[in-house]
């Protein structure tokens, strides 16, 4: 008994970890950019927090970092440059070899783009199962069109509410948006626009698997259903010798 009240925990813990979203916050306000992201009530990420003051010593340490890093950059750039002259070496040698290399590189060339093509032609179906596990609610915009002229300031309002209702239109396709207050006012007599934007983005680990599932499930039914090129190649050689 005692044994499956502890296996019932461990699964609501799983169920709880799995279904319990992300969450994104975003702000733009004044002309400042806010972000924060949180998981299970845990702040990971907030840059609207002040930094705190480095001392002299993590200054010095932070210094000496930033110049182990930057030599570690140097010595990968020298090998990367070795071993970009060593490739054009061989380059230079696979090409004084004739045509037929030419050829075959050409043709292998093919074959991989076609299986990059296959392979990334049903990742449309998981990417929409992915965006549409994204819930982005208390979607705050209000835009301000300001302007001195008025001639201006009317053309630059309706180019604004174009742009948001069709950049709206076209996320709700992808996204669950449930917007709170959009506004976009002009204010004639004004020096500038004024910006304020928020919302709330919401993605369960959950969501995230069921993409990936549904995404190798789509690769392996075209896997069984589609023979591989090798075995096309096969099939058309064996056809050409008859």
């Amino acid at each position: 008994m005692t044994g499956w009240i502890i296996f019932l925990c461990i699964l609501a813990l799983i169920l709880f970890i799995l279904f319990m979203p992300a969450v994104v916050d975003f702000r733009y306000e004044g002309g400042k950019t806010a972000v924060r992201v949180s998981y299970c009530g845990i702040t990971i990420v907030d840059t609207s927090k002040p930094k705190k003051e480095k001392t002299e010593e993590e200054k010095k340490a932070e210094a000496e970092k930033k110049k182990q890093k930057k030599k570690k950059k140097e010595e990968k750039k020298a090998r990367k440059e070795k071993k970009k002259a060593e490739k054009e070496a061989r380059k230079k040698k696979k090409s004084a070899e004739g045509e037929d290399a030419q050829k075959k590189k050409k043709k292998s060339l093919s074959e991989i783009l076609a299986l990059v093509k296959s392979l990334l032609k049903p990742v449309g179906k998981g990417m929409r199962r992915l965006f549409k596990g994204i819930r982005i609610t208390r979607f705050y915009l209000d835009i301000k069109v300001g302007g001195f002229d008025a001639a201006e300031c009317a053309l630059t309002y309706g180019k604004l509410y174009t742009a948001v209702a069709n950049g709206l239109a076209f996320f709700q396709s992808f996204f669950v948006i449930k917007p709170d207050h959009i506004a976009i006012l002009p204010r004639f007599g004004t020096e500038s626009t004024v910006y304020t934007a928020r919302f709330r983005a919401k993605l369960s680990p959950a969501a995230v698997l069921a993409a990936g599932f549904s995404l190798a499930w789509t690769y392996l039914i075209q896997m069984l259903h589609n023979p591989q090129p090798k075995k096309k190649k096969k099939q058309e050689d064996s056809e050409n010798a008859e």
